[in-house]
């Protein structure tokens, strides 16, 4: 949230969006990757789209699972204000407070996080009640334990 004179403003929005399309105010994660969650199972699960790629990515099974449909995370904010969002630092599965949720697994809230894999910067979920952040690279769900939360 943003502060605007005596208001708030809800600066996020989810925007559908397929084949690799990305709208140009996605939420940036670092150069070309920008934050998104698709449906697996009937539970929204938070990742990444590339550009140049034809496709999103998110983490699940142990897998990197590919996805042609998902939701962008979109600055919708008033143009000319501060964003009302930012990473925060975190590790061993917390989250800090105001977290934003991507989606559910089950009753757990999963959270956006970002972090590094093979030193490349990718993002991926916090599942509540487990102690790392997933992250979708290389074909694989990999567990990292130092991360950055969206908030």
């Amino acid at each position: 949230m943003a502060k605007i004179g005596k208001g708030i403003q809800i600066p996020l929005s989810w925007v559908p969006a397929t084949d690799g399309n990305v709208p140009h105010n996605a939420v940036n994660v670092s150069g070309d990757i920008y934050v998104i969650r698709s449906k697996h199972d009937g539970h929204w699960i938070p990742g990444k789209a590339v550009i140049g790629h034809n496709t999103a990515y998110y983490p699940m099974n142990g897998q990197e699972i590919k996805t042609r449909e998902y939701e962008v995370l979109c600055d919708t904010s008033l143009s000319g204000h501060n964003k009302g969002y930012e990473w925060e630092s975190e590790s061993g599965g917390n989250v800090p407070k105001n977290a934003i949720i991507a989606g559910m697994s089950g009753n757990d809230p999963l959270y956006i996080a970002r972090g590094s894999v093979n030193g490349e910067v990718c993002v991926g979920k916090v599942h509540y009640g487990h102690n790392c952040a997933y992250f979708p690279w290389g074909g694989n769900e990999h567990s990292v334990n130092d991360y950055e939360v969206l908030v």
